[in-house]
Order: structure tokens, then sequence, then C-alpha cells
């Protein structure tokens, strides 16, 4: 981003965050791949509107288009004596909606004359639209320039400056003209003000460790436990990989959020209600939608899954701290995707999209294992007289797969080793 920033200006910024506005988008409606994502932005029209917001102390160059709705102090048009110029298309459009095909003017017969007289009309009522645009753009003053070269008359020059020059030999605007060094003037000349006078600075007073190194600290102030121990290496998908015409995350997305929403709601309600949440998704099929919507049913209707959304359970639990079994000085901030909290113990539960699910919680991903182990941690210096258990529910058929005491104490003796 800061490299874009040297490179093109601050004027990058607005299309680079409409840009990353589009990608976030797209992955939300389950882009996970670059050759989906180009194929997506191919398809859109979109229209980036710069405001000149207040003073900005910088000057912007821009066309008479994209001036059109903005405001300036101060505005230069510095070429007003170009002519359109390049050789225009043989075909010219009719009164009555026809097209001929016409080369040179002086060929012309009285339809393809018509024609092109139509079409200069049109072009020379554009060009004057647009220099009302550019002439209606400054707020305080507007300076007009122009060149020539040797062997044209200013007195035969067309376009925008013959206008201009036309303008201002008016008679109700010629008195109020006036020759200052080699420029026309017309109105009144700039105000001078005094230069302001010098403020003396006082050199503050700087605290004795503000030129000190800074402590390395072996943790940021709060670290995600998802962003923990990114050594690990997971195979890469195809990007073509899917799954009922579905992109390879995308049914387990959805199914996340189902099984995240669809708990609060009454029991008889929740079929209409997951396909209120699906239809939203307008590229899904109806069979698609019904068999998401059976699966995540019949997973809040297994009694394997009672506890993890039956009532006490809640959805999306912010939770931060730190535990003595961390690593010394390493505070993690996350979020819960499911908690249940009974007299005698908490159950963590986070839901994992992966396809194809693995068949035994010791072949999951390590990263994953770390990330429940700190949560389990913290979560046991929260609850002291609970039993702490942590689960994974994979999207992927979908099935719960709880993590034994052993393996969390083992990943976070490895993450206190590897700190």
């Amino acid at each position: 981003r800061a490299r874009l920033f040297r490179r093109l200006g601050a004027e990058a910024q607005d299309a680079l965050d409409e840009f990353l506005a589009q990608v976030l988008a797209a992955e939300a409606r389950g882009v996970r791949d670059l050759e989906s994502l180009a194929a997506a932005l191919v398809d859109l029209d979109i229209t980036v509107k710069r405001e000149l917001e207040g003073a900005r102390n910088e000057v912007r160059v821009m066309t008479a288009h994209g001036a059109k709705g903005l405001e300036a102090p101060i505005v230069f048009l510095p070429e007003t004596t170009a002519s359109r110029g390049g050789r225009q298309s043989p075909l010219l459009v009719t009164a009555e909606g026809g097209v001929l095909w016409a080369g040179a003017k002086h060929a012309d017969c009285n339809a393809s004359a018509e024609a092109r007289a139509l079409r200069d009309a049109k072009e020379e009522a554009e060009a004057f639209r647009l220099l009302y645009v550019a002439l209606t753009r400054a707020r305080d003053r507007l300076v007009l320039c122009g060149r020539i070269s040797s062997r044209d008359k200013e007195e035969n020059l067309k376009g925008w400056w013959g206008a201009l020059r036309d303008a201002f030999a008016h008679p109700g605007i010629v008195p109020h003209v006036r020759r200052v060094g080699d420029f026309d003037r017309y109105g009144p000349g700039p105000l001078s003000y005094p230069a302001p006078a010098l403020v003396p600075t006082v050199s503050p007073i700087l605290p004795a460790w503000l030129p000190l190194p800074a402590h390395p600290e072996p943790y940021a102030r709060y670290a995600s436990p998802s962003d923990l121990g990114e050594g690990y290496a997971a195979p890469s998908a195809s990007p073509l990989a899917l799954s009922a015409g579905l992109g390879r995350f995308r049914r387990g997305d959805l199914i996340h959020r189902l099984l995240q929403r669809l708990p609060d709601i009454p029991l008889s309600d929740r079929p209409s209600a997951a396909e209120r949440l699906l239809v939203r998704e307008p590229d899904l099929t109806s069979e698609q939608r019904a068999e998401m919507v059976s699966a995540t049913l019949a997973v809040l209707q297994d009694p394997i899954f009672a506890d993890v959304f039956g009532p006490g359970s809640r959805a999306e639990v912010a939770v931060a701290g730190t535990a003595e079994a961390l690593p010394p000085g390493l505070k993690i901030s996350g979020r819960l995707d499911r908690l249940v909290v009974s007299p005698d113990r908490v159950l963590v539960i986070d839901f994992k999209t992966n396809r194809p699910a693995p068949s035994v919680i010791s072949a999951a991903d390590p990263a994953y294992l770390r990330q429940m182990a700190l949560y389990a941690a913290v979560l046991a210096e929260i609850f002291p007289n609970h039993r702490i258990e942590a689960a994974i529910v994979w999207t992927d058929g979908p099935k719960l797969m709880p993590i034994p005491e052993l393996l969390l104490v083992q990943t976070l003796s490895q993450l206190r080793a590897d700190g």
C-alpha cells in the first residue's frame, strides 16, 4: 500500500480502498482463488468518485470529465487552444438513425454532408458543455492559458480559445478587462496580506527514556490464537476443486453461518429461517440450498450435538487474557464460535470448513490444535473450578470431534518450547 502511494500519490487511495472492498465482498460470497476473483472483478462496472473536501494543500491534475461536481479555490485550464485532431471515423449517423460510410469530405453527397454536419454539431456542443464544466469549477480564481505554434495566428484559433476570446471582446466585458504584464485580467486583483509574524519555538524537554531502544517482547500485546504457529504449511488445494458446484470453502462457510444463527431460533421456525438466509445467495440452486439446510438441521437435531447448541450455549463469544500455562508474556485475544458453561464444566467449540475433514483429531492442522489449546488455557484461568473441554465441529459432514486433554497439554508444551 505504501509503495502504491509513493508511486501514484494519495489519489490512489480511493481506488485502492474500493478494490479492497470488492475483494472482501467477493470473499464473503465464497470466492477463494485468484482465477475466480479475476472473473468476478472483470464483470464489475464501478465509478470511484473522488471528493474534494476542504483545503488539502495539493495540486490535482484532472480532466474536465473527472472534475464534474467538484470545486477548488483556484483552477487552471492549461490547454484551451487545442483543436480536435486525428482522423475521424468514416461512419456517419444520420438524423434518422441510419449509418453511412463516407470517406473524404470533398466527396460528400447531400446525405453524407448532412450527417457530417450533424456529427460536427454534436461534437461542438459536447466541447462547449465540457468548457462550461471547466469554467465553473473555480471558487475564487480562474486562470485560462493556451499556446500556439509559430505558424498559427491567434485570430484563426477556434474551439475553447476562440469562444473565450469572443467572450472577453463582448462590449459589456471589455471595460472590466485590464492588461497586467503579459496577462489580461478580469475582475478584482488578488489581495495582499502581510507575512505572518514569526513565533519563536520552544524546544520541549524530552523524557530521558525517549532515545533508549525499546526492549524486545516475545509477543505482541495481544495475539490472535489463529495467527500463532504460522510455520505449518498446509497443502494447497486446487482452485478448481468444487463440491456440488460450490467452491472449496463455500459450503462450509454457509453451514457455519447457519450453525451460528439457527440455535437462537425456535425449533419450528428453523427450516424457514435457514431458507431465508440462503436465498440471499443468488447463485445457489434450490437443490444446493435444500442440501445445506438438511445437513444443518440434522446436526442441530442430533443428540451428539445437544450440548453444543442446547440451552446455555452462546455463539461468537469474545475472550482475551493470559494464563500460567502459556509462554511468558503471551496474551491472546480471539472469538469463540461456541461456548457452553455448565455448573461443573466449560466446553469451547470452533467450527472448521476444511474439505475433506480429517478422520481423527491427531490429523488436524497443528494450528487448529494450538488455537484450541490456547483458548482452553485461558478459560481454565477464568473458570478455575470447572473442567475445561475443547472440540472442533467440522462442517464437512458435519461431525463433532473432541480434543483429548492430553493432546491439549502436549500442544501447549510444544508452544512453550518454541517460544
